[in-house]
């Protein structure tokens, strides 16, 4: 078993660490204070070659597989301390650019591709509404036939980057029979007549730099070719954008792990307590063991969820224990990391944030306790089977 990155998981990391130091971030602690997106920095980040990482070959991109992207992601949030404009951006690779590379036809990858990265837009992906959370099958928004396309009706609410989208992928209502089929996936622009993006975002406690809100759509008109895929082929790619977005997009929280260990490390090194630095103190050594532990743990899982997710495996297992372990790891770490630091950890800045920045993993892409129970099903259905 080699554990060694390919030669090009190599190059997309090296590519990520280059074009994240270049980012001035002189202002992060201000825009995370106000909770401002910096869609100047996303620009950057598109157009220095980020773009093109999900872009097919036959448009001269990388068309990363999940463990480079993976790579990339971790690499990118190791050596940026926005964490909000990764996590921005992870969003958009994982939840609208994957699943237009891997579902749209080939029409309508020419129509949004191109102008997606030579324009640098954002994308927003729609799924949660306020009584379907967690309970995705309790979708109410819905895309209504008509003569000319579909018709869309109702809300989104807490969707990522909806603020500064410049196109939507949605998840509707098609049909309301009870079944997997009720749901379809559609692509449209944000500034469609009848759609209505909520101007300001969200104010949260962590990610404050990623724009959240809120989207309306009132008797929005689309026509047939906003459909991605067939009619009622909506679940499985959800299904798969979650896959994607749970693995790839989680890597954030390994780069900004590693990044906090070697500040962390550093810190305890020359700080001086009672004539000795910190890292001298048997307590403070194992807290920074447990940090390292979590971080190499949750790494493990992640990878190996990526490496499974390239097999073809969508069951939502291997994504699911990574996604929990690393959720577990980020906020524990970022505890430590805040207490270690002492009155500096609790002052704005890099070290708190990361804990801010860290709490909200359990929750979106699927709640740790919902996870847990998905991981129980199906590790049930496994030793039914002896397949464990």
């Amino acid at each position: 078993m080699n554990f060694d990155f390919t030669e090009k998981q190599q190059r997309i990391a090296d590519q990520a660490k280059q074009i994240a130091q270049k980012l001035d971030l002189g202002d992060v602690v201000q825009r995370d204070l106000a909770g401002t997106f910096s869609k100047p920095l996303f620009r950057q980040l598109i157009n220095q070659g980020v773009g093109k990482w999900l872009l097919p070959k036959s448009m001269k991109g990388d068309d990363l597989n999940a463990l480079e992207l993976t790579a990339g992601i971790e690499s990118l949030a190791e050596h940026c301390e926005d964490s909000g404009l990764i996590f921005a951006l992870s969003a958009h690779l994982c939840a609208c650019i994957h699943p237009i590379r891997a579902f749209a036809s080939s029409e309508q990858q020419a129509q949004w591709l191109p102008k997606i990265t030579n324009e640098a837009w954002i994308g927003t992906h729609a799924i949660t509404e306020p009584q379907a959370g967690s309970d995705i099958y309790a979708m109410t928004t819905n895309a209504q036939k008509s003569e000319d396309g579909f018709v869309l009706n109702g809300h989104k609410d807490y969707i990522t980057n909806a603020p500064v989208a410049d196109f939507i992928v949605v998840h509707l209502r098609t049909e309301d029979r009870g079944n997997y089929f009720d749901y379809s996936t559609f692509i449209l622009h944000s500034h469609e007549y009848g759609v209505s993006l909520a101007k300001a975002p969200h104010s949260k406690s962590g990610l404050r730099t990623t724009a959240m809100g809120d989207i309306r759509f009132n008797d929005c008109q689309v026509p047939e070719d906003a459909l991605i895929g067939r009619l009622g082929a909506g679940a499985p790619i959800f299904q798969v954008s979650m896959e994607w977005e749970r693995v790839c997009l989680f890597a954030l929280y390994l780069g900004q792990m590693k990044r906090q260990l070697q500040k962390t490390a550093h810190y305890v090194s020359e700080r001086q307590q009672f004539d000795a630095p910190l890292s001298s103190y048997q307590a403070v050594q194992h807290q920074l063991c447990d940090m390292y532990l979590n971080y190499e743990t949750g790494r493990l899982l992640l990878y190996k969820a990526a490496w499974s997710l390239d097999k073809g495996d969508v069951t939502g297992v291997a994504s699911s224990l990574a996604k929990i372990s690393i959720s577990n790891a980020a906020i524990s770490n970022g505890q430590t990391a805040v207490q270690l630091h002492g009155a500096q950890g609790v002052i704005s800045g890099d070290i708190e944030r990361m804990l801010r920045d860290a709490m909200p993993s359990a929750i979106f892409s699927g709640t740790s306790n919902v996870l847990k129970n998905n991981i129980s099903t199906a590790l049930i259905k496994r030793l039914k089977a002896q397949w464990i």
